[in-house]
C-alpha cells in the first residue's frame, strides 16, 4: 500500500488449516503465508515479496534508502523482526489462541519477557529517529503485522518504551495501515 499499488487479498483461516489445503499448496508448496501472484509470477515469504515489489516498482515510492549503509540497516531491522521478535511473539500468540484452561502460562511469560527485551532494543534504535532506516522503509513495514497481532491479542507497547510506542502510533496513523490491515 505504501507504493500505491492495487491488489486483491485472499484471507486464509490459519487455525482451520486453509494454508495446508491443496488449492493453496499449489501456490506455495510449503504452505506458508503470505504468497503473492503478480502476472503469473508466484513469490513466497514476506521479505522476498517486499524485495520483489521494491525491485519491480522502484520509484513508486522507494522503500529502501539509496545509501548502502542505510539499506543494510533497513534489511537488518527486517531480519530482526523475522528472526527475533516473531518467535518471541509466537510464544505468546500461540498460547493466547487456546482456551484459557489450556494455556501454558510459563510459555506466555517467557514470550512476554523476550518481547520486553526486543522492545528495549527497538526503543533504543528509534531514539531521535522517525523510522528505523531514516525513511519509511521495508524495515518499518516488517513490524506492522507482528505488532498488529500483538495488539489483537490484548497487548500494548508499554509506556517505558516511548520511542517505539510513538513510532507505532505513527505507523497506525498512516493511511496504508487502515487500508491493508483487517479489522476484527
Amino acid at each position: 500500500m505504501e507504493k500505491g499499488l492495487q491488489w486483491e487479498t485472499t484471507w486464509l483461516d490459519l487455525p482451520k488449516g486453509e494454508h495446508k489445503k491443496p488449492e493453496y499448496l499449489a501456490i506455495n508448496p510449503v504452505g506458508k503465508v503470505p504468497a503473492l501472484i503478480d502476472d503469473g509470477i508466484v513469490v513466497h515469504d514476506s521479505t522476498i515479496i517486499n524485495e520483489y515489489l521494491e525491485d519491480r516498482f522502484p520509484k513508486a515510492p522507494p522503500l529502501l534508502p539509496k545509501d548502502a549503509a542505510m539499506r543494510a540497516r533497513a534489511r537488518s531491522f527486517e531480519d530482526y523482526a523475522d528472526a527475533y521478535l516473531v518467535p518471541s511473539l509466537y510464544k505468546i500468540l500461540r498460547e493466547t489462541r487456546k482456551p484459557e484452561a489450556e494455556r501454558d502460562r510459563a510459555r506466555i511469560k517467557e514470550g512476554e519477557d523476550e518481547v520486553r527485551t526486543h522492545f528495549a532494543y527497538l526503543d533504543r534504535e528509534l531514539k531521535g529517529r522517525q523510522f528505523f532506516a531514516g525513511m519509511m522503509s521495508l524495515a518499518d513495514i516488517s513490524y506492522i503485522p507482528q505488532l498488529s497481532n500483538y495488539e489483537r491479542a490484548g497487548y500494548a507497547i508499554p509506556d517505558e518504551f516511548p520511542n517505539l510506542k510513538a513510532w507505532w502510533e505513527r505507523m497506525k496513523a498512516r493511511s496504508s495501515y487502515a487500508a491493508s490491515m483487517p479489522l476484527d
